[in-house]
């Protein structure tokens, strides 16, 4: 526990210096999402920025909290449980790094979108568990501890209004969130960034 919370910390402050070093414009984002599960949402906060300079690349962290995420293969350790129908809040810290893709027309329309590609890793914030004891002898089952870390990745598609304002839509996908098995959402957000205004 102590040895992951330490490289989390590690990685934030390789954040915070980036974030210092090379912020020219921060661009914010809020997003809803809708999980791939009947009863499961969710929303994200992030900031992001580029990288040298460069506007088709750039990095993001963001919060990402999820409600009602049932545990994928549940009925194999019970199928009382399964049927149950037990919900977690996921809570993550998404730490990515992107590429954008900028369509170049004489089509305005066109013109207003850009494709994102984003790879990152995802550190969970919570800890989810049955605990049995001392009720039962049994010993306790751990679906995610904190500290753990996942791979994420997404695909969006940005329609900017201004210079520095765009929605957008788009895929996200853990591939293996921990044991709860791949979690995917699909979402729509809002970017705003300030400082320097760079066009989409």
């Amino acid at each position: 526990m102590a040895k992951n919370l330490q490289h989390i910390a590690q990685v934030l402050c390789l954040c915070m210096i980036m974030l210092h070093g090379n912020s020219h414009a921060l661009e914010s984002s809020v997003q809803l999402h809708k999980v791939d599960q009947e009863k499961s949402f969710g929303y994200s906060l992030s900031i992001g920025d580029e990288f040298f300079k460069k506007k088709a690349f750039n990095w993001q962290v963001s919060y990402n909290r999820f409600e009602n995420v049932a545990i994928s293969d549940l009925d194999k350790t019970s199928e009382a449980w399964d049927k149950a129908d037990f919900g977690f809040s996921l809570q993550t810290v998404d730490l990515s790094l992107g590429y954008r893709y900028y369509p170049k027309s004489y089509d305005k329309l066109i013109n207003s979108l850009m494709l994102e590609f984003q790879l990152g890793a995802a550190i969970n914030l919570n800890e989810h568990k049955f605990v049995f004891r001392p009720d039962f002898d049994r010993d306790d089952i751990t679906y995610a501890k904190q500290g753990d870390i996942n791979p994420v990745l997404s695909i969006s598609l940005h329609k900017s209004f201004t210079k520095n304002s765009a929605m957008h839509i788009g895929f996200k996908h853990y591939p293996s969130y921990s044991d709860f098995g791949s979690i995917s959402t699909l979402f729509i957000g809002f970017n705003y960034r300030f400082g320097r205004q760079i066009s989409y």
